[in-house]
């Protein structure tokens, strides 16, 4: 019995050239759409972060100072980046006070015990009061007040945050009208 070959060495031989660019140009292809799509990905995730954590920050300060504002007893005097508010017990020396310093982009909570940052990063923030009008014939327009008259603090802030290592920033605004119920 004999053997033959059927097929010879050549026939066995590895990739041709043109074969072995077009496999190269493929992959390279593919591994640059994945790499893109991981770094998208990677800063949707970093941005998402930013705003969970900017939210939660504020939702924080927007609960405290909702809670000094409806429990005081009266605005002591105010400024378009200070409140200092009367609070409970009456007649007492007992103050809460929020600050916005525009240099150090903070929003501070201060009473008669402590001292506390709420937020950092703070671009704008601001303070107005408002008193009730006489006659509620217009939905929610109220006049100006001064911290005697006032039954209504407004406040509204906005926060930037920087995505480490990109350009894009990471915003958030609150706002909000909010009765002395006290008064």
């Amino acid at each position: 019995m004999e053997f033959k070959r059927t097929k010879t060495r050549r026939d066995q031989a590895g990739f041709t050239i043109m074969e072995l660019l077009v496999g190269v140009a493929i992959s390279a292809l593919v591994l640059t759409a994945a790499g893109s799509f991981f770094l998208f990905s990677l800063r949707s995730f970093a941005s998402m972060a930013n705003y969970t954590d900017l939210n939660g920050k504020d939702r924080l300060a927007t609960d405290l100072i909702t809670r000094d504002i409806r429990n005081a007893l009266s605005v002591v005097s105010s400024t378009t980046n200070q409140i200092v508010l009367q609070a409970p017990p009456a007649g007492g020396a007992n103050t809460v006070a929020f600050t916005y310093n525009p240099t150090a982009r903070t929003l501070t909570r201060t009473d008669s015990n402590s001292s506390r940052i709420l937020l950092m990063g703070v671009r704008s923030c601001s303070f107005s009061l408002y008193q009730r009008p006489a006659t509620n014939t217009t939905y929610n327009v109220f006049p100006a007040a001064t911290p005697s008259t006032a039954k209504l603090v407004a406040y509204q802030w906005s926060c930037k945050r920087k995505l480490v290592g990109t350009q894009s920033e990471s915003e958030s605004v609150q706002m909000a009208k909010i009765s002395i119920r006290n008064e």
